[in-house]
């Protein structure tokens, strides 16, 4: 059985993380399939300024890949990852 199998019908599965979790309050949602351009644009326009602002330095991974051109449709029953860049580790000391 496909484990994505809630999100067909047309949606996509969206995994938020760090901080644009936090500017959106959530740490997944779904969205139609559509273009990439299309999704990121929505996402923006659902979680304000912040998040768009976020996103526009964000990594886009699609099924576990890192995908860069927006017009690529992004196929129902996928799950997108939105990574915007974070700091942590050993700071060697």
């Amino acid at each position: 059985m496909n484990s994505r199998a809630p999100y067909h019908s047309g949606m996509v599965r969206i995994r938020l993380f760090a901080a644009l979790r936090e500017a959106a309050g959530v740490p997944e949602v779904a969205a139609a399939a559509a273009p990439l351009q299309a999704i990121l644009d929505e996402l923006g326009d659902r979680f304000g300024d912040h998040f768009a602002a976020v996103l526009g330095y964000s990594s886009v991974l699609v099924d576990g890949e890192r995908w860069r051109d927006p017009a690529a449709p992004v196929p129902d029953g996928a799950e997108l990852a939105l990574l915007p860049p974070f700091s942590g580790g050993c700071s060697g000391r």
